[in-house]
């Protein structure tokens, strides 16, 4: 039996110790080895993080990628610390991931830079159409975007405005550009000028825009602008602007579109990712030179042309205040829904890029917003025909290195960060202590000083070698000028080693001022500047009526986590907000919500309707946020007439709070705080009630919320002259003339108050 077993292990072969080229078993092995090296990188993070303290700053980069470089600059610069393949035992303060937010359902916890649903309402075709919506109610305030049609669904209007401009015989003759909705880095984007060159691609959805011809140039290129926007919360509602951006130049020089020009994309477009494989790419290192420059660079190059720079930057600012602000309410739905009231979740914040074009009157306009901007620092260098390399770009390090920083410092937790400054005070100062001890135990060097030499004569004997001493025999010649001299000098050295040793000892208190001075110009210098509250809070305070409505659709979602409102919960909004008092029927409702559901399901043929739980392959009907705006907008128009379409939906709002005299507990994140602050009152959640503004413009310092909500009602369940005739003609009194309006309250007055 053992020989047999020894003969059939004989014929086993022996693990190879080298492989071929060609052997699977190669990549095998490989893989194997990458899996252990990566098994082994976690048991050391694993243990490392075991020994941190509860009040380090964690950083998440797991699945940071592209990001990773200028993340980690800066961790380790700041002293966070880092964890590249996550935390299993806890949640970290901040989770830098390059997905998006719903690629992430194990984070339970800290903070994430990406909100849910940014990625679509970043699309081409939702941020539009939120714009679009803010310029039918504020038609002189967002003017900062091209004229856009929604292809295919608007394909007939769109060729419509294209012959109505061809009979008019418009010069230059139009040009069009085209973007799919969800494109980036340039790809499929084309310039058309007839409606027939226009062709959907498998069905996808485009948004068609007026081409911008009359654009500034620079050294005759077209550029744009890539500007960095910190979105810290939703509510509190609070963003930056970074005060450093980037230029982003065309290869070619620019020319009027013409018929031979149109399809160059290196002339009409100035995306680097597209740019950056052309010939003539410049990749000069200097500020003021090359196909991708510095934002400040540009803006002294303006000022430097007579122009005034600071109105194109304090322009730019309110294009993103306003733009940020028209996009707030579809982001609260979208957060409801992925992360429901009363369960845990992350708070979030995102790093926004805007591309900006200047025209030729130097005007700000707004072409998209990217929801992930590139922030690597590589950029391709060629080093010998045909052979690039990645090198860190100056510029992009410039740029984006001091944009992370400070985002970091801005969203850490503020306790562990406050631990985190003392620390490093404490360090400091032993530092700087130990730097002046050091410098006062320096001995200082001694310098030995010839008194003597020894006089040889070439005919003399070694007996009668003898030493002369020079310095005797000088000071004989100049005692009086040597002693003075030597006296002073001595008398100055002692009182400057004095002075120095007086410096040296520095006091706790000199040395507490240094270091407060250090956290003060290093918090100045950040390149973040508040917008938002800060500076354009009152100015915005009248756009954010559709957070508002935002906050009414939420509150009748049928489905918790849902983005889409059913038939029974828009009966319910009716019902509740007693629109039946307007005139409005249950079957002008249903009938108005069928129409709005088809018409919006038209408008997103990609986004077909679903239930709107984030789920894949569950569909079913719904009407959209957007969808519900619009049906609130038409209510208004029918119901709530005034001279402004701002006026009818203030109207139609007010008359909705009302009716379900909500409390700031339901609807507090919905209302702007500025509602309160322009009132000199306190905001306190849950303590103030949700009030229409023409009656809040009443109140004084000595009234209440309560009390003008108490006079209201009181001032509705007042009888009318026409209540009054209808009571009279149920009880069959057709003849009725009152004689006042004592009379009319008399007969209808209740036996409790007499």
């Amino acid at each position: 039996m053992a020989a047999s077993k020894s003969f059939l292990d004989s014929l086993k072969k022996p693990e190879p110790t080298s492989f071929k080229m060609t052997d699977f078993r190669r990549e095998l092995h490989l893989r194997h080895k990458r899996d252990e090296h990566a098994k082994k990188e976690r048991m050391k993070a694993l243990q490392e993080s075991k020994l941190i303290s509860k009040y380090a700053i964690t950083i998440d980069t797991s699945r940071a990628r592209s990001n990773c470089d200028v993340l980690r600059m800066c961790v380790k610069e700041l002293g966070f610390k880092e964890y590249p393949f996550g935390r299993k035992d806890n949640c970290c303060d901040v989770h830098w991931h390059a997905c998006h937010f719903e690629d992430n359902p194990e984070v339970y916890g800290g903070k994430v830079n990406k909100f849910p649903g940014m990625g679509e309402i970043c699309s081409k075709m939702t941020l539009f159409r939120c714009l679009d919506i803010m310029r039918d109610l504020f038609p002189t305030d967002y003017d900062f975007y091209p004229r856009t049609w929604y292809l295919p669904a608007q394909f007939h209007e769109f060729s419509c405005e294209i012959r109505k401009m061809h009979e008019r015989r418009v010069k230059p003759k139009p040009t069009f550009i085209v973007k799919p909705d969800t494109g980036a880095q340039g790809d499929g984007i084309y310039l058309l000028r007839e409606p027939n060159e226009y062709s959907s691609f498998n069905g996808k959805c485009h948004v068609a825009q007026e081409y911008m011809s009359n654009v500034y140039l620079i050294d005759k290129f077209k550029f744009d602008f890539r500007i960095y926007v910190l979105l810290k919360s939703l509510e509190p509602l609070e963003f930056y602007i970074c005060q450093e951006g980037l230029a982003r130049f065309s290869t070619l020089p620019y020319e009027n579109p013409t018929n031979k020009n149109i399809h160059e994309s290196f002339m009409h477009l100035t995306n680097y990712s597209l740019n950056k494989r052309s010939s003539t790419f410049n990749r000069s290192d200097r500020d003021d030179e090359g196909s991708k420059r510095t934002l400040t660079s540009v803006l002294r190059r303006i000022a430097m042309n007579g122009h005034d720079s600071n109105k194109v930057w304090k322009s730019i600012e309110r294009i993103v205040c306003k733009t940020i602000v028209a996009i707030v309410p579809e982001m609260k739905v979208e957060y409801q829904a992925a992360v429901p009231p009363g369960k845990t979740g992350p708070s979030c914040f995102q790093v926004l890029g805007f591309d900006i074009l200047l025209l030729h009157n130097l005007k700000p306009i707004l072409l998209e917003i990217n929801a992930s901007p590139s922030l690597s620092l590589d950029s391709e260098q060629e080093v010998s025909p045909g052979v690039f390399e990645y090198v860190i770009s100056p510029k992009d390090e410039e740029v984006k290195y001091p944009l992370i920083r400070d985002t970091l410092l801005h969203v850490v937790p503020i306790d562990k960060l406050k631990y985190f400054r003392k620390r490093k005070k404490r360090r400091l100062l032993k530092k700087l202590k130990a730097s002046s001890s050091q410098k006062m135990k320096r001995p200082e060097p001694l310098v030995k000083q010839r008194t003597s030499i020894v006089i040889i004569k070439a005919d003399e004997s070694d007996e009668e070698k003898r030493e002369v001493n020079v310095t005797q025999q000088m000071s004989e010649m100049h005692m009086d000028i040597d002693s003075s001299a030597s006296h002073g000098e001595s008398t100055a050295r002692d009182a400057n080693s004095d002075d120095e040793r007086e410096s040296n000892l520095k006091s706790d208190t000199e040395l507490d001022e240094e270091v407060d001075n250090y956290f003060e110009t290093k918090l100045r210098e950040s390149c973040l500047k508040q917008l938002y509250p800060a500076i354009y809070d009152e100015e915005c305070e009248r756009y954010r009526i559709l957070e508002r409505v935002a906050g009414l659709f939420i509150y009748f979602l049928g489905i918790r986590g849902s983005l889409r409102i059913g038939p029974t919960g828009f009966r319910t909004f009716a019902r509740k907000c007693r629109l039946n008092r307007k005139g409005m029927t249950n079957a002008s409702v249903d009938i108005m919500y069928i129409d709005l559901q088809r018409r919006w399901d038209h408008m997103n043929p990609e986004r077909t309707s679903g239930s709107g739980i984030k789920s894949i392959g569950k569909k079913g009907n719904g009407l959209c946020y957007q969808g519900f705006l619009d049906a609130c907008i038409e209510i208004a128009r029918r119901k709530f007439y005034a001279p402004s379409k701002i006026e009818m939906l203030e109207n139609l709002v007010d008359h909705c709070e009302l009716s379900l005299n909500l409390k700031d507990n339901d609807l507090a994140n919905n209302l702007p705080r500025l509602h309160f602050r322009r009132l000199g009152l306190q905001y306190r959640q849950g303590s103030l009630y949700a009030m229409p503004r023409r009656i809040m413009e009443q109140m004084t310092e000595e009234t209440t919320i309560e009390d003008l909500l108490k006079a209201h009602e009181k001032k509705l369940r007042q009888p009318s002259k026409e209540d009054i005739e209808s009571f009279l003609r149920r009880s069959r009194r057709t003849i009725y003339q009152p004689s006042s309006t004592a009379a009319v309250l008399s007969a209808h007055r209740s036996p409790d108050s007499e």
